[in-house]
């Protein structure tokens, strides 16, 4: 059974976060599009469902035995105890093979790993989350965090663009989000059907549709690449400091705490230093294709 809990520490239990996986069990998996889907797990051992906690934005590695192991974005709340939800694109071996095994089979799982995003900075602010494609998985947690602490932050926009409608993450959920007062929700697609009646364009775009009180504002960005950079840049030009804007980083990932240096971007590892990285701490190295 899933339960919820009101608040917690997101230290992970020992032994999570070293080099051995623990076995979970496949127990639900959601499509989401037409090769990405959501993965319920649930640790075979009772005690670490119990313990498991986690911080939106972390990851976890996922292993596949005889194939190997991949870094994965935890998209379930972190309020729900008793399994975890990993929304994953099928574009390589482990994460084909994750799809392989399917409901009932057993994967490996080590961490959780890295630096979320900072809750502690969200007090009397406007919260400003720009997704793009999957990368409104390791927001999801995020939000589900915010509806939870609504009481502390001022206004929260959601502002979410994929390639066509068929390719919406979350639809229900997306759905239900957009239906509340306390939320403010605006979702764009590249190529429209003819269903579609919201916008269509890059997630950008989206900026002239709201008003961002810079100085006031912490603007929280994952996706594509192409989407981090331009989406910080459209925050700097509207006086946004760049201490108050966060991306996630993806990366190539071995070890998940920062030895093996698969990872490395400047002076950071990725897996450890970030993959959530303050603007302002990389900005010299953010527009750099060779880094």
């Amino acid at each position: 059974m899933i339960q919820h809990v009101a608040d917690m520490d997101y230290r992970p239990p020992p032994g999570m976060g070293g080099w051995l996986p623990v076995e979970a069990t496949i127990v639900n998996i959601q499509p989401e599009n037409f090769n990405t889907r959501t993965f319920t797990l649930r640790f075979v051992d009772e005690s670490l469902c119990e313990s498991y906690r986690f911080e939106p934005g972390q990851f976890n590695m996922l292993f596949v035995p005889g194939v190997g192991e991949a870094a994965i974005s935890i998209s379930s709340s972190p309020y729900q105890i008793g399994a975890l939800d990993h929304t994953i694109r099928m574009v390589g071996a482990v994460t084909r093979g994750i799809d392989r095994i399917g409901v009932g089979g057993i994967v490996g799982v080590r961490g959780p790993f890295g630096r979320g995003w900072p809750l502690h900075k969200l007090a009397g602010k406007d919260v400003i989350i720009v997704g793009g494609g999957i990368g409104l998985a390791p927001l999801r947690p995020l939000i589900h965090w915010l509806l939870r602490h609504r009481e502390q932050c001022r206004r929260v926009v959601l502002l979410y663009g994929c390639r066509s409608p068929e390719d919406r993450l979350y639809a229900a959920e997306l759905e239900a989000w957009s239906g509340r007062s306390d939320l403010d929700v605006l979702v764009t697609v590249d190529n429209a059907d003819e269903h579609w009646t919201g916008p269509v364009g890059v997630v950008t775009n989206l900026l002239r549709r709201i008003k961002v009180n810079a100085e006031q504002t912490v603007v929280f960005v994952c996706g594509p690449r192409v989407l981090n950079r331009a989406a910080a840049w459209n925050f700097l030009q509207l006086h946004v400091p760049p201490a108050q804007v966060y991306v996630s980083l993806e990366r190539n990932m071995n070890c998940g705490f920062g030895r093996c240096g698969h990872c490395q971007y400047g002076k950071h590892f990725v897996c450890r230093d970030g993959p959530v990285f303050c603007f302002a701490d990389i900005a010299d190295i953010f527009a750099k294709e060779e880094i």
